[in-house]
């Protein structure tokens, strides 16, 4: 995987947001935002080299 596909936050969740056409709906996703279950990459620490 590049440098650049690592993910800077994860976070597990039952089921995404979607349409009724089966489209995620990514702006409840931002909306939600992080929370305490989500993962940080920089909080964690790791680094990611070129």
């Amino acid at each position: 995987m590049g440098y650049f596909s690592v993910p800077c936050f994860l976070d597990f969740i039952e089921a995404l947001p979607l349409t009724e056409n089966g489209k995620v709906q990514k702006f409840k996703l931002i909306e939600k935002g992080v929370t305490n279950t989500t993962w940080d990459r920089e909080k964690v620490g790791y680094k990611v080299a070129r």
